[in-house]
């Protein structure tokens, strides 16, 4: 254990070791605001351009709804967006168009006896 004693004559001691930590500290933690700003300006210009990326594909989705196609848009200077608005995705349905049942014919058979008029043998037996 350390005495109060003791340690106003460590602190004489260990102020050059201080001082240095605090001399390097200050320096490390002078790049931290410029590195806190870009940060927050990266992020608040990451989300005009998801903004703006919605819009977008907003814009494209409509432009193909009135019959643009994307030759013609591409032709134009509009790339196809990376994002896409919400909705139902656009292709083929994962479903088979339903289909009517075509009405049954009846199968071919062979006329009994009784239907042609053609004499049946008699039944034997007691």
């Amino acid at each position: 254990m350390t005495t109060p004693a003791d340690s106003a004559t460590g602190t004489d001691d260990q102020s050059p070791i201080l001082a240095t930590a605090k001399n390097l500290l200050a320096t490390r933690m002078g790049v931290i605001p410029p590195l806190a700003e870009a940060i927050a300006e990266r992020k608040r210009l990451q989300d005009l351009i998801d903004a703006t990326e919605r819009a977008y594909g907003a814009a494209y989705a409509d432009a193909q709804a009135a019959g643009w196609t994307p030759e013609e848009l591409r032709q134009m200077g509009a790339d196809e967006p990376t994002r896409r608005p919400q909705g139902r995705p656009k292709g083929a349905r994962t479903r088979k168009p339903r289909t009517t049942a075509a009405p049954a014919t009846p199968s071919q058979r062979t006329p009994d006896a009784t239907e042609t008029g053609a004499a049946t043998p008699a039944p034997t037996g007691s």
